[in-house]
């Protein structure tokens, strides 16, 4: 499946993300996802959480480079993939790396399990 959507996307000038298995399960089955877009000087492809999180990220005392930072919670390892103002009290979310289940924190406590991570 990746070969195919390189191919296609290669062909149109487009990059691919992605890839990756979630939601696995041996009986049923497995979710994969990819995402193409057109590629920004760097190579990646524009994220507007990624975007928004860099310009809103001070305002929650995280760094903009914090986007995409992992730690480790209870063992399991986490990466931030948002920000969202809307829910004053979660504004932070983050993603089990593990199976990609999705978490609301408050940003103190990202900012504290960042200050204790080495990634």
């Amino acid at each position: 499946m990746t070969q195919a959507c390189l191919k296609v996307a290669e062909t149109h000038g487009l990059t691919v993300e992605g890839g990756e298995l979630s939601d696995i399960d041996l009986r049923h089955g497995f979710d994969i996802s990819f995402r193409v877009g057109i590629p920004m000087e760097d190579g990646a492809i524009y994220s507007p959480e990624k975007a928004l999180f860099e310009v809103l990220a001070p305002h929650f005392g995280l760094e903009p480079s914090d986007y995409g930072r992992t730690f480790k919670l209870r063992g399991d390892l986490h990466r931030i993939v948002a920000i969202n103002p809307n829910r004053p009290r979660y504004p932070i979310s983050t993603e089990r790396v593990s199976d990609g289940r999705g978490y609301k924190m408050p940003a103190e406590t990202i900012a504290m399990y960042l200050q204790n991570s080495v990634d």
